[in-house]
Formats: structure tokens, sequence, C-alpha cells
């Protein structure tokens, strides 16, 4: 790699001082073309003297399975307590399963319960509705219906023929005018 670099520089150096002008434009267009050149002729050759290979990544023995003691229980000096979301033996998991079943029939024996006594109470407001309605209709049809009275004045009366007259009459920036 040095011996490729200060034969470059010596190119170079040779180029400026005898008066090689091809050599002179074509370092000066490319400055960096000696070192990119260097590189590659680095690799070129470390890879061809292969001083770079590696061999395999050493994996890790494997142990040998432990076999399990059983019946012989080690005293450690301390009580472990439960771990919890730990997995559990067959029989916990089958009590489990049906204590959930139970409790799931019971849940739902309590929606039902809860759905039929509020579509009852529903049932009941709505009768009470219509009950309401039909007392009101008949509240409607017993009283007497008033006579219009042709020349009397009511408020509201006077109130509309304001806004009417209002609306119907010559725009305020006309009334002056004549």
């Amino acid at each position: 790699m040095g011996i490729v670099i200060v034969g470059l520089f010596l190119l170079h150096w040779f180029s400026a001082v005898l008066g090689w002008d091809y050599f002179e434009d074509f370092f000066e267009d490319f400055p960096l073309f000696p070192l990119i050149f260097g590189f590659v002729l680095f690799r070129l050759f470390s890879v061809l003297t292969g001083k770079n290979k590696r061999g395999p990544v050493p994996m890790p023995m494997p142990k040998a399975p432990e076999r399990p003691t059983q019946g012989k229980t080690r005293d450690i000096g301390f009580k472990i307590p439960p771990l919890k979301g730990a997995p559990k033996t067959a029989q916990t998991e089958a009590q489990d399963v049906q204590t959930a079943e139970e409790d799931d029939e019971a849940l739902d024996a309590l929606r039902r319960d809860s759905y039929e006594r509020h579509l009852a109470e529903k049932q009941e407001r709505e009768k009470k509705m219509e009950r309401e309605r039909l007392a009101r209709e008949h509240q409607k049809q017993e009283e007497p219906q008033p006579e219009p009275r042709a020349g009397r004045f009511s408020p509201d009366a006077l109130r509309n023929a304001v806004i009417w007259s209002e609306i119907l009459g010559k725009p305020k920036a006309m009334r002056s005018r004549q």
C-alpha cells in the first residue's frame, strides 16, 4: 500500500518537474484518484494473500440435560413463594377451568335477569306513556273550542301586525322622501 502511494507521489512529482502535461492534467482533474487507486490495490492484495480470512464463529457447546431429582427435595433455607404467571399443574388448571365455567354460568344468569328486568321496566314505561297520551287526547276532545273573536285585538295580533307592516312597507330610507 505504501509503495503504491509513494509511486503515485513520485509520478506526480516527475510530471511536474519534467513537464509532462498529460499527467499534470490527469492529477488536476482527479485529485483523489491516487488514493482511490491505492485503496483498490490494497484490497486486491489483501484478498489474494488471504490474511483477512476468518474462520467459523465458535458456538457454545451444548450442555447435557440435567436429570431431575425425583423424590429428593433439598432444603435451601427459605421458602420459595409461588410465582405469578408461572405454569400451573394439570390439576390446578382443570380446577381453574371448572370455576371459570361456573363463574361464566352465574354471570350469564345475572345478565339474563338484568335484561328481563330492563325489558319489564321498558314495557311499563311505554304503557304509562300510552295511557298519558290517550288521556291528553280525551281531554282535548272534551274541551269546547273557543269561537274566533272578530273585533278584538290581542297583544300577539298587534305585535304581528307591526312586524308585517315593517316587512311589507316601504324601506325606512324611502319613507322621508315624497
